[in-house]
């Protein structure tokens, strides 16, 4: 049976030219629509966390060893009210194994070859299922999806009051899959959320296209840089800087 391996940490293979994309309009649109709604345009409402994110051994050359600090932030994709169904998300940010930051930010996904395009609404933070989205390319290696599954003790509802509630007498833990075209998953790292602190670090912005080891890459780019776009315009819908 095929396996998932190690990605090889090796400079990632050129990529094609894309088409440039009409960045002013796209970022105005977006800038716009944050001005109107006085938020985010992506995941209005959420909760800051702090946690920590084990690697398994065969990982370890990627995120480093022992236990590696997060920020985190669980939310909601469109700020449908109270626990309403709503496309959940969970963005962290981890150190590597060379300390330096590297974020992720996925959303409630299906985990079939179409299904894992596609964002999906989601009944509650128990029975979310996060994914990337767009597959990232570890130097050399295939495209690699990246998954997390929540514990099933977590809110049946998507409700942000619940969760809230949850969260201050338990952890949010999730196990990280990786997952190739005609593979199966592996799963990669352990990871243990709680509510964040008032005084611990925090952010509001999770880049995985910025902050990224040099040779892991999200593909294709265009995807990427559309994606980029789309956050410079809603931070500065928000008047904050870019």
């Amino acid at each position: 049976m095929p396996s998932l391996t190690l990605p090889t940490l090796t400079s990632p293979a050129p990529v094609a030219k894309v088409a440039e994309i009409p960045a002013a309009a796209l970022r105005g649109a977006f800038a716009i629509g944050a001005r109107l709604r006085h938020a985010r345009v992506f995941h209005p409402d959420g909760l800051d966390l702090a946690g920590r994110l084990h690697a398994e051994p065969e990982f370890e050359a990627l995120f480093g060893s022992g236990e590696r600090a997060v920020i985190a932030r669980l939310s909601k994709g469109t700020g449908t009210p109270s626990g309403w169904p709503d496309i959940l998300g969970l963005a962290f940010r981890v150190l590597d194994h060379d300390d330096k930051p590297w974020d992720f930010a996925l959303a409630t996904t299906g985990e079939s070859l179409v299904g894992r395009l596609l964002v999906t609404l989601t009944r509650g933070w128990g029975s979310a299922r996060y994914g990337s989205l767009v597959p990232y390319r570890f130097g050399g290696s295939n495209p690699i999806w990246i998954f997390a599954e929540p514990d099933p003790g977590q809110p049946s509802s998507a409700s942000i009051a619940d969760l809230a509630e949850h969260l201050r007498d338990n952890l949010a833990t999730f196990r990280l899959y990786a997952s190739g075209l005609g593979v199966p998953r592996q799963h990669i790292a352990t990871l243990a959320l709680r509510l964040a602190e008032p005084a611990e670090q925090r952010t509001d912005y999770f880049d995985p296209m910025l902050n990224a080891p040099q040779n892991v890459v999200m593909v294709p780019k265009a995807i990427g840089r559309i994606r980029e776009i789309a956050y410079t315009g809603s931070r500065r819908g928000r008047g904050e800087g870019a």
